[in-house]
């Protein structure tokens, strides 16, 4: 399975909340482009740095590509659309906890995920114990009250049982 990583937000998410090590061990194929991975900060960048979180470049078809699309859909930065544009070449998931990026991307056919999805797949694939996912989402929710609370707190409820 491919996760292809939008805009730094994802990625600034996991250095945040301390999640690098576990995030770069999850059984999949990790991407993000090399347009999103210059927005991070360098001590940011250093914590991603891996053979595991692949940077994807653009060829000169490939760019006018993507500005095609950013041309197309108003409000998505280059970078946004770079990463909508690799999901779709690349039949990937789409991680991303951009609202209007989600939404368009998601029309187009792309399988879209978030940061609560990396949390519970780092749970999952057993890399951290349930009590520490359960404290990440609970950093999480302070760290971005834009994301589905209900849905946080369903999975920790749910999680505290197990």
């Amino acid at each position: 399975m491919k996760l292809h990583i939008n805009d730094a937000n994802i990625l600034m998410d996991i250095v945040k909340l301390d999640l690098a090590e576990a995030f770069l061990a999850l059984g999949f194929e990790l991407y993000t482009t090399d347009f999103v991975f210059a927005e991070m900060e360098p001590e940011q960048q250093e914590q991603l740095v891996s053979d595991t979180l692949i940077k994807i470049g653009a060829d000169e078809d490939e760019m006018t590509a993507i500005f095609e699309m950013m041309e197309q859909h108003a409000g998505l930065s280059f970078e946004d659309c770079s990463t909508w544009y690799f999901a779709q070449k690349m039949d990937g998931i789409l991680v991303t906890g951009d609202g209007r990026l989600r939404k368009k991307a998601s029309a187009s056919g792309v399988e879209v995920r978030g940061m609560i999805y990396i949390i519970e797949q780092i749970k999952v694939q057993g890399l951290l114990p349930v009590a520490i996912c359960i404290e990440k989402l609970t950093a999480l929710k302070a760290l971005n009250d834009r994301l589905p609370i209900n849905e946080i707190d369903s999975r920790i409820e749910a999680w505290g049982n197990e």
